[in-house]
């Protein structure tokens, strides 16, 4: 690890630190199972945080867990998404009529599933978001897509990430894992995808 690497991670703990000790403090999600809505869950191998409040502009039907804290590892868990609602919001932006959180549509294709979550990578502020590497995903008789995507913060800080999207009954269920390209993201990325693996839909 570069030592200018070492002291941007080194911020963003801080930072990390800083926003756990403003708030309540995260609460734990123990291992096992995880209703995200009223039917549908994940299984998660290891214990994580529901740091959602955190982010105290988040979308409503989606999750937001870490292990080590927000700016160093998150997986974004949704409910069945339709065409009205987000899966990620800008906090400093929030989701108004001038400003509208990116939203998908119904009947998105794979590829269209890929572009709405890069869409929503790139509302929270990282740049140059690229998707790569789909590989197709059966939940049940559900067909959908994983794949892993790039992007940088505004500091230049390369980040990492992993997102799975699979589609039943008009609605879009979505995971997706982001962390910094440098150390994090192959740390908890075994235990991403056991929650992506895990998926079960209503």
């Amino acid at each position: 690890m570069t030592i200018k690497t070492f002291a941007r991670l080194a911020a963003a703990c801080a930072t990390a630190a800083l926003l756990t000790a403003c708030a309540s403090g995260p609460a734990l999600v123990p291992a096992g199972k995880l209703a995200v809505g009223s039917s549908y869950s994940v299984t998660l191998d290891r214990n994580w945080s529901d740091v959602s409040k955190l982010f105290y502009i988040h979308a409503p039907k989606v999750k937001i867990l870490s292990i080590d804290g927000v700016l160093l590892n998150r997986l974004y868990v949704s409910d069945g998404l339709s065409p009205a609602d987000p899966l990620m919001i800008n906090p400093a932006q929030a989701d108004s009529t001038n400003n509208p959180a990116p939203r998908g549509k119904a009947d998105m294709s794979l590829s269209e599933q890929m572009e709405f979550v890069a869409a929503s990578v790139t509302a929270l502020d990282y740049q140059k978001v690229t998707t790569l590497d789909p590989k197709p995903v059966t939940i049940g008789a559900n067909k959908g897509v994983r794949f892993e995507f790039t992007a940088k913060t505004t500091d230049g800080l390369d980040m990492h990430g992993l997102a799975q999207a699979v589609s039943k009954g008009g609605l879009s269920y979505y995971i997706v894992y982001i962390a910094p390209e440098e150390h994090y993201y192959q740390a908890s990325l075994a235990n991403a995808t056991a929650a992506m693996d895990s998926a079960q839909l209503p």
